[in-house]
C-alpha cells in the first residue's frame, strides 16, 4: 500500500513537471493560509516528489509542499475547460497559460523558502537592488571582485543576495548566455569589465519598463532545442550547493571554460532526446527500486 501511494505521487508529479515546468504562473488561488504566496509571473521551475509529498518550487526559490491523503491527488485541467472542476473543492489551483492544476485531498499545505546557504540573510546583509533606477553599479562590482569564495562560480554568485538583488534563476540562465559565460567559471577569473557587463545586463533586465524583454527566452526552458546564436544543442542540469536547474549552450558559452569547468559533472545533465519530466520520473522510480 505505501509502495502504491508513493508511485502514485511519482505518476502525479511527473503530469505536474510536463504541464507547470518553464511556464509563467498566471494563477494562484488556494484555500489554505501559506506563509507566502508565490508571485503571479513567476516561472515554475521543479516539481521534487519524496514519499506522499509533492513540492513545485518556483524560479525565486518559493516552495509549495503539499502531503497527499491517500485518496488524494494533483490534477490537471486544460484552462479552456475549467467547467471539469466545477463542484469539487480545490485546496491549490496553479494556472499557466494553457493548462490548470489543482490539489485535492491534501493532508498538509505550506509554503517555505528552497534553503539555500548563498541567499541566507543571517550570513550578511543583502546587497543593491538590481530593479532600483538609482542602482550604485560600482557596489555590484566590488561585492563581485571582493567575493570571499575565489573559487565559487559564476553562476553560484549571481544568485548570492548579499552581492545584488533580484536575480531569479530565469535571468541567471539569460544573463550567462548573453554574456557567454561558462557557468562554472570561477569568479575570481572574471576582470572588473566583465563584472561591469553582467551588472549592466543584469539591472537592464529588471528594470520595470524592460518588463517584456524576456518574452522569448532564448535558453531557458528549451532543452534540447537549438541555440539561435551558434545552433549548439541547449543542455539542462543541475548547478550549485542549491542544486538549481540551469540551462545553457556549451558549444558558445565559452567564456572562461578553461576556469572552474572541470567541476561541471555531464553525468547530470537531462539527455537531449529525452523529456526532462521523463527523465525525472525514470530516474526516481530508480532510485525508488535501489531503496526498496
Amino acid at each position: 500500500m505505501i509502495f502504491d501511494i508513493a508511485n502514485s505521487a511519482r505518476r502525479q508529479a511527473a503530469a505536474l513537471r510536463v504541464a507547470l515546468i518553464g511556464n509563467r504562473m498566471t494563477r494562484f488561488e488556494t484555500s489554505e493560509a501559506p506563509v507566502l504566496n508565490p508571485q503571479i509571473g513567476r516561472v515554475i521551475e521543479e516539481v521534487r516528489v519524496l514519499g506522499r509529498e509533492i513540492e513545485i518550487i518556483w524560479d525565486d526559490g518559493v516552495v509549495l509542499r503539499t502531503k497527499m491523503r491517500i485518496n488524494g491527488a494533483w490534477k490537471i485541467f486544460r484552462a479552456s475547460n475549467q467547467g471539469e472542476m466545477r463542484g469539487r473543492s480545490a485546496q491549490v489551483v496553479i494556472g499557466v497559460e494553457d493548462r490548470v492544476a489543482a490539489c485535492f485531498g491534501a493532508l498538509d499545505v505550506e509554503t517555505h523558502h528552497d534553503f539555500d546557504p548563498r541567499r541566507h540573510p543571517l550570513l550578511g546583509p543583502h546587497g543593491p537592488d538590481l530593479s532600483d533606477p538609482k542602482l550604485d553599479h560600482e557596489s555590484c562590482v566590488d561585492r563581485m571582485i571582493a567575493y570571499e569564495d575565489s573559487d565559487a562560480t559564476v553562476a553560484e554568485v549571481l544568485l548570492d543576495q548579499r552581492v545584488m538583488r533580484g536575480i531569479g534563476n530565469v535571468f541567471r540562465c539569460e544573463l550567462l548566455w548573453s554574456c557567454e559565460l561558462h557557468p562554472w567559471a570561477k569568479i575570481s577569473s572574471l576582470n572588473r569589465d566583465e563584472c561591469r557587463e553582467l551588472v549592466a545586463i543584469a539591472a537592464e533586465m529588471l528594470q520595470p519598463e524592460s518588463s517584456g524583454r524576456l518574452a522569448t527566452l532564448a535558453v531557458y526552458g528549451r532543452h534540447g532545442k537549438e541555440c539561435e546564436r551558434c545552433g549548439g544543442q541547449i543542455r539542462v542540469t543541475h548547478h550549485g550547493e542549491a542544486n538549481r536547474v540551469l540551462y545553457w549552450c556549451a558549444e558558445c558559452q565559452t567564456r572562461h571554460s578553461g576556469s572552474g569547468s572541470t567541476r561541471y559533472v555531464t553525468e547530470h545533465d537531462t539527455p537531449p532526446n529525452v523529456h526532462p519530466a521523463e527523465f525525472i520520473y525514470l530516474s526516481d522510480l530508480e532510485r525508488a527500486r535501489k531503496s526498496g
